[in-house]
């Protein structure tokens, strides 16, 4: 599994498949502001796609070259996040510090 936690609070997830549940967080609800995928080596068409537990798609991207940054922003928490698809890079899964997640 590539799921880290690293300094509190984000969670970095490293491969396609990983799965944010209950091992890392209360009850598998992933309950964050922001995702963020970095992928230095990243080609144009390099595809990501975060999904919940049950299959809904919460985020599909697409890169548009090497040295790839996005961010979004996450409006609602989100049961067993999992990382669906993921060419190149890493996901980030971000809670504002303020919020002292996860506990």
């Amino acid at each position: 599994m590539g799921v880290t936690q690293g300094s509190t609070p984000v969670i970095k997830c490293a491969t396609q498949g990983d799965i944010i549940n209950s091992t890392y967080v209360p009850g598998g609800i992933v309950d964050a502001n922001y995702l963020l995928w970095v992928s230095k080596a990243a080609v144009a068409g390099d595809d990501l796609l975060v999904s919940d537990g049950a299959g809904n798609e919460i985020w599909p991207d697409i890169a548009d070259g090497a040295n790839y940054t996005k961010l979004f922003v996450l409006k609602h928490p989100i049961k067993d996040l999992t990382v669906t698809t993921m060419d190149s890079g890493a996901l980030y899964v971000i809670k504002a510090p303020s919020d002292g997640w996860p506990g």
